[in-house]
């Protein structure tokens, strides 16, 4: 499933009592994803990924949860780089299995979720910088950085 599936689809608790729309999905630590929706007052409710029962033409959930500390919001034509920032083009759509991010696409090419972090942009990580090279990168750009201060 993909998140450009999900949003704007109804979703209705399944009880009866409460029904809205998809506003956003918001992803949580170890890409987990809590649907907010909003009623017909716009009052906003968030439905958690374990009390999803299914996803079809709506959401049918069992309960609402408080709100939760999301890590980013999956944002559709949000702009890419590359952490050298070199822009990579808009994220299309994000990859979901289980109500878990899995990828996302850019350009028709699909990046798994350990190789990017997403927010207003999202930002790529390239596979091939070891994390000790990583690490080196990080701390001379702080040297550099610190030394022009001085």
């Amino acid at each position: 499933m993909t998140a450009s599936k999900i949003y704007a689809l109804e979703a209705e608790r399944m009880d009866g009592k409460r029904r809205g729309v998809v506003l956003a999905l918001l992803c949580g630590e170890e890409g987990g994803v809590t649907l907010k929706c909003a009623d017909s007052e716009e009052r906003e409710f968030y439905i958690p990924r374990e009390a999803i029962m299914r996803i079809s033409g709506s959401v049918l959930y069992r309960t609402e949860c408080a709100k939760r500390a999301a890590k980013s919001v999956l944002r559709l034509n949000a702009p890419c780089f590359d952490e050298r920032g070199a822009f990579m083009g808009l994220a299309e759509d994000y990859v979901l299995k289980g109500m878990t991010v899995k990828s996302v696409i850019i350009n028709g090419k699909s990046y798994p979720a350990a190789r990017f972090s997403a927010g207003d942009v999202v930002i790529v990580k390239r596979r091939d910088i070891s994390p000790a090279a990583l690490a080196a990168k990080d701390m001379f750009i702080d040297a550099v950085l610190s030394s022009d201060r001085a």
